[in-house]
């Protein structure tokens, strides 16, 4: 199985990784623009945590491309600032064609 073609990648998307906590507050990586496909449904999820929040879009991004993210990480999207809720990749095992990344 291939991976999701990059022409229908069209919407930037600037993630900014989580790199922890520092004495001022969580601490990001330099911001990286990635083109994604993102979908404005609201849905409830749960985090990591296994509480229950609401996410307010859905990004879709190829592998390679989504390979800093991690939950906590900042994503900006149409000039909102979002915070990455989950992470998971959509395919078979050992076949990554897209990473779903959910933020609130």
């Amino acid at each position: 199985m291939k991976t999701i073609p990059r022409r229908l990648l069209k919407d930037p998307v600037t993630l900014e990784p989580y790199e922890g906590d520092g004495a001022f507050g969580p601490t990001y990586a330099a911001a990286v623009t990635v083109f994604g496909k993102v979908s404005y449904t609201r849905q409830l999820v749960r985090d990591a945590s296994g509480e229950e929040v609401v996410s307010e879009a859905t990004v879709y991004l190829a592998p390679e491309d989504a390979a800093p993210v991690v939950v906590g990480s900042r994503a900006t999207i149409d000039a909102r600032i979002s915070r990455v809720i989950t992470v998971s990749p959509q395919a078979r095992p050992g076949e990554d064609v897209l990473v779903k990344v959910m933020c609130s």
